[in-house]
């Protein structure tokens, strides 16, 4: 098998589902893989290939010796989900028990060293969060179990986790001071996997399952959207909503690189208020928090997209209103930066009507407060919008007269 054609066959395979995926796994309580030492032979000059087949070396044709094996999981946030976009980099013993590191040859077995062995690979995974490996059975290194090194990078520095793979029946397991230096019994057995013959493998081969579950979310920018509106885009300094997954505090929104005013946090939403960007533009808007840093949502920024906060189910107010009333709308994205009267012009529109503004300030960081009189209009729902410099807002909100 040419080297092209060995990548597009391993690409397919793992992208075939759950290969020697375990099942059932979620049925079960996730228990968190536990971080490990990384060892003295992390590569230090990493090898030209670094795809996740080990045991054939760039276009040799000679591949490495040993058992093959394949080494194949997923990889899980702490709430279960698969990852997606987790680097998975993974080193190991070649058959004689040496690394490819510099000082990695084994001593007790003549310092021989596999030529044929990559060593070293990594995997990018999918939105399923599995990986696939092929390596070849690890050989036996002085003082240790025989065992695989793994570490798990979340995509945007968004946090990771070194850790190591045992094997089921190994004898030096009851001994190994990394294995049993894990105190909890369930992660320390989370890390001991069977390595089973591969049914009809003409070479041999084997096969283990080693799902990997970080203690951590990463975070995920999925939308920035007006404060008030709810449609994309934001206005400078303004109240702005950010939608995602696994947020947490700290969390430090930027617009181009210029820090937000964060006013509330959850796991799925963060409301701030935009930097002063006082011209039109496009900006990048990134939300780093404790997971990393997420990648970076695209939107329009404008200095007018006027909208008025709901009290709920579309309406402005909770209360009815009559006509004569003066009433006070609190709304974002009108264009001043600072407390005091717009300079702007504020128009309202109730139904067919036009409003009488009689006044039109903000009243604090990112809120302006419009008040004005309620036109002669019939009992019911009426619509409301408004504008700013001749910028009507997106969205109306409705008030009931009585």
């Amino acid at each position: 098998m040419t080297n092209m054609n060995r990548r597009h066959f391993l690409s397919a395979l793992a992208a075939g589902g759950a290969f020697f995926t375990q099942r059932g796994a979620f049925a079960q309580a996730l228990v968190l893989t536990p971080s490990t030492t990384e060892g003295p032979y992390y590569p230090d000059q990493l090898p030209l290939d670094q795809d996740n087949d080990l045991i054939v070396l760039n276009d040799h044709l000679t591949p490495a010796i040993g058992t093959p094996a394949w080494v194949s999981g997923r990889v899980l946030d702490r709430n279960g989900s698969p990852a997606r976009g987790a680097l998975v980099e993974i080193w190991g013993a070649d058959d004689y028990g040496s690394y490819i590191h510099s000082r990695g040859a084994n001593a007790a077995n003549g310092n021989r060293k596999d030529g044929n062995y990559q060593g070293y690979g990594r995997f990018l995974t999918a939105s399923d969060g599995q990986y696939l490996f092929r390596i070849v059975k690890p050989g036996l290194y002085p003082g240790r179990t025989r065992h695989m090194h793994f570490k798990i990078t979340f995509a945007n520095g968004g946090g990771s986790l070194t850790t190591q793979l045992m094997f089921e029946g190994e004898a030096q397991n009851a001994n190994d001071n990394i294995l049993t230096g894990i105190r909890d019994a369930a992660q320390r057995a989370s890390v001991i996997r069977p390595l089973v013959p591969i049914p009809d493998s003409p070479s041999g081969a084997l096969a283990c399952s080693f799902d990997i579950a970080m203690g951590f979310t990463p975070s995920d920018a999925t939308a920035v959207v007006h404060g008030a509106t709810m449609h994309a885009g934001a206005a400078s300094k303004s109240w702005v909503t950010v939608f995602g997954t696994g947020f947490s505090e700290p969390a430090d929104v930027r617009f181009n690189g210029q820090p937000a005013s964060t006013g509330y946090v959850s796991a799925n939403q963060i409301n701030v208020i935009s930097p002063d960007l006082s011209v039109d533009t496009q900006a990048q808007v990134t939300v780093s928090t404790p997971s990393g840093t997420t990648n970076p949502v695209n939107i329009s920024v404008k200095k007018y997209m006027p909208g008025f906060f709901e009290a709920g189910d579309q309406y402005a107010l909770a209360d009815p209103v009559k006509p004569g009333d003066t009433i006070t709308l609190s709304g974002t994205g009108f264009g001043a930066s600072a407390v005091g009267d717009l300079p702007d012009k504020v128009s309202v529109r109730m139904g067919a009507a036009e409003a009488e503004v009689v006044s039109a300030n903000v009243v604090s960081d990112g809120v302006t407060q419009v008040s004005f009189v309620v036109p002669a209009l019939a009992s019911g729902d009426q619509p409301v919008i408004a504008s700013v410099a001749g910028v009507w807002t997106a969205k109306f909100v409705k008030l009931r007269i009585a």
